[in-house]
C-alpha cells in the first residue's frame, strides 16, 4: 500500500503491530516496511486501544523462547508508537452504543473485539485498517473504513 495523502488517517490492527515488531514473525518483512513507511510518514496512525492491549498480551504470552518480559514489551511498543500515534480508546457511552449497535447488527462472540477496534479506528478519523486478518473485518466493516492487508497487491495504489 503507497502512502499517498497525509489526510488519510490510518489504524493499525494487533496483529500488523505484533508481526512488524517481532523479527521472527511470518509477516514481519511485509508488516515492518509498512510500520516504518507509516512512522517516517506524515500520515496520522490511529491506535485502537484494545489493538495495543492485545499487542501486549501477545507479546507476553507467546511460548518460550519467544515470549517477552513485561518490560521489554511495554519498550518496544512504547519506542515505536508512543510519540508517534494518536491512541484512541471508547468514553462512557460509547461503549454501551457499541454493544447495541453489534447486537443489532448480530455480530457475536469474538468479532465484537474486531468491533471495538473498527469503532476505535472511526472514533479517531481513521478511513484505513491495517491487518492480516481482512475477512474478520470486512464481515462488520462500513463503507466508512477500508480493509487493507499489507503487502497485498490489490492494495498497492
Amino acid at each position: 500500500m503507497a502512502i499517498d495523502s497525509p489526510l488519510v488517517a490510518i489504524a493499525l490492527d494487533t496483529n500488523v503491530i505484533v508481526a512488524g515488531l517481532l523479527s521472527w514473525h511470518e509477516h514481519y518483512e511485509v508488516a515492518a516496511v509498512q510500520l516504518i513507511e507509516l512512522l517516517e510518514s506524515k500520515v496520522e496512525i490511529v491506535l485502537p486501544l484494545p489493538a495495543l492491549v492485545e499487542a501486549y498480551s501477545v507479546m507476553t504470552r507467546l511460548p518460550p523462547p519467544r515470549r517477552l518480559a513485561s518490560k521489554d514489551a511495554i519498550e518496544i511498543l512504547k519506542g515505536s508508537f508512543r510519540h508517534r500515534v494518536a491512541l484512541v480508546g471508547l468514553d462512557g457511552n460509547e461503549g454501551w452504543d457499541l454493544i447495541e449497535d453489534l447486537g443489532q447488527r448480530s455480530i457475536t462472540g469474538g468479532t465484537a473485539y474486531d468491533g471495538l477496534i473498527l469503532a476505535c479506528a472511526r472514533k479517531g478519523g481513521a478511513r484505513r485498517l491495517l491487518t492480516f486478518n481482512r475477512s474478520h473485518f470486512e464481515r462488520i466493516a462500513t463503507d466508512e473504513i477500508e480493509i487493507v492487508v499489507p503487502g497485498s497487491t490489490a492494495d498497492q495504489s
